[in-house]
């Protein structure tokens, strides 16, 4: 994680170069676009119990500061903890999480979409407050999903479509205490024969599959095997997505590998409830990009909500093969069309030596650019001299360099006055670049980063620490080339 930083802007002298033509090095021609679209998935919510006072006061406030993430994605969707009844809780369970019906305005304009109802408070307000939670959540515009008035309607799946990529949800209760549907009200119980068929079904259905799981080991912070068993199974049959909640914290997020990947979650945590403690007030916001073929890539974002009102703490950042697009890197499920390599030789570079470079627009005026790494004999700078602990230089007294040249005459446009992390390899997207650093005196590649033209400088993302070669790929279907990094 880390917020966006800005690379500090030096001017320095304008440059004369030569280089092969920049022509030969640009990118081969996208081909057409494949729309993607992304969904947000989220753990427990509970909107009843010492929810209800925090509500009662300033219902607003509870989502305020994530409305913005729920409602960027084409499709999110939470799991509801409380029913929404003025019913009594019949429950033998003392905890009662009953809520005002009133409460699904506010989840719905937090920007949701679908609610899954299956877990083990559905019933607490037997069949009839089922009925009513069904009715207070479609009433508010969501979709459900899960639970409903027989077995056929609470088993039956939720299909949406966004951007023309046809998206279907299945929920499944797997702790066995909520009252099952069947010639009356209930929920859609884990039954593992039934959940195959129905997953085959909606396969042929449904470009992508999500299904959702409510169970699991409370309180249990490392991957629950019993979930990743029933993950596997709906992977085997065809989920793309296996979205799980019910333990209270969250685990660790995965992928299945397979012909067709599926991105597994055995819980998300709380999203919002009124449980204390670190742990029960983190969750995780699960954000899968999909397309026709299934789930392309996946982040991880922190949610907290110690004072029950849910903020954001950033985006994790990923172990393995990663994209950086919509500001933050992504996790790759599956391996990227990476376009021609931008990279170009420099027959002659007269203001230092040359580590790397590149040709391609990175400023997005339709002219071609170079890009070049170099190395040249240290200049102390007023910054430099305010701190002295910074290693400025390599062996030979040389300090690292990022320029970016016009075509013609390759003259100067602009000039990093210093980068701290020397750019060894790097690749021209459109409007940004892929990196990889190494070290003034070692060449080992130690880290890779992207960074975007902001038409002064460029904003530098998070470094990824390791090894990993620099490429460019259209990973969200909109014809614009974004920075991979592969072999991590």
């Amino acid at each position: 994680m880390g917020s966006m930083r800005t690379v500090i802007l030096l001017a320095a002298l304008a440059l004369i170069v030569g280089c092969s033509d920049p022509a030969d090095t640009q990118a081969l021609p996208l081909g057409t676009p494949s729309p993607t679209v992304r969904i947000v998935l989220v753990g427990d919510v509970m909107t009843g119990r010492g929810l209800s006072p925090v509500i009662e006061r300033e219902a607003d406030a509870v989502f305020a500061e994530v409305r913005h993430l729920i409602a960027a994605a084409d499709i999110a969707a939470a799991n509801l903890e409380s029913p929404l009844t003025e019913r009594p809780h019949i429950s033998p369970s003392e905890n009662q999480l009953q809520a005002d019906p009133a409460t699904a305005e506010i989840v719905a304009a937090a920007g949701f979409d679908v609610i899954s109802l299956p877990n083990n408070h559905t019933t607490d307000s037997g069949g009839e407050g089922l009925l009513d939670t069904i009715a207070a959540v479609r009433g508010s515009g969501l979709a459900t999903v899960g639970a409903g008035a027989d077995l056929a309607t609470a088993t039956s799946p939720t299909t949406i479509t966004a951007r023309g990529v046809t998206v279907g949800f299945l929920a499944y209760d797997a702790t066995g205490v909520s009252t099952p549907a069947g010639d009356g009200p209930g929920v859609s119980a884990w039954d593992e024969d039934a959940a195959i068929a129905a997953v085959a079904r909606l396969r042929s259905q449904a470009d992508v599959v999500v299904v959702s799981v409510h169970g699991g080991t409370e309180y249990l912070p490392s991957t629950d095997p019993g979930m990743a068993a029933i993950a596997a199974t709906m992977a085997d049959a065809g989920a793309d997505v296996v979205w799980g909640h019910g333990a209270h914290v969250v685990q660790p997020v995965s992928v299945i590998d397979g012909e067709r990947p599926a991105v597994t979650a055995t819980s998300l945590g709380n999203f919002l409830f009124d449980q204390a403690g670190t742990d029960r007030t983190t969750g995780y916001l699960l954000e899968v990009m999909v397309d026709e073929q299934g789930v392309v890539a996946y982040r991880v974002g922190i949610s907290e909500h110690p004072d029950r009102r849910v903020s954001f703490a950033g985006w994790t950042d990923p172990e393995g093969d990663a994209a950086h697009l919509h500001g933050s890197w992504w996790t790759l499920v599956r391996s990227p069309l990476v376009v021609a390599s931008t990279v170009t030789e420099v027959a002659e570079f007269r203001h230092g030596d040359l580590t790397a470079a590149a040709a391609g627009d990175i400023t997005g005026d339709g002219e071609t650019d170079l890009v070049a790494s170099f190395r040249r004999p240290h200049r102390s700078t007023p910054l430099m001299e305010t701190h002295p602990e910074v290693q400025w230089t390599d062996a030979k007294g040389r300090s690292a360099h990022l320029g970016v040249y016009q075509p013609e005459g390759l003259v100067e446009a602009w000039v990093a006055g210093t980068v701290l992390q020397p750019i060894a390899g790097l690749e021209i997207c459109q409007g940004s670049l892929a990196v990889a650093h190494n070290q003034l005196d070692d060449s080992a590649i130690v880290a890779a980063s992207a960074w975007t033209w902001n038409g002064f400088g460029f904003d530098t993302a998070p470094d990824l620490p390791g090894p990993g070669t620099p490429a460019c790929a259209d990973i969200d279907g909109d014809g614009i080339t974004d920075p991979v990094i592969l072999n991590r």
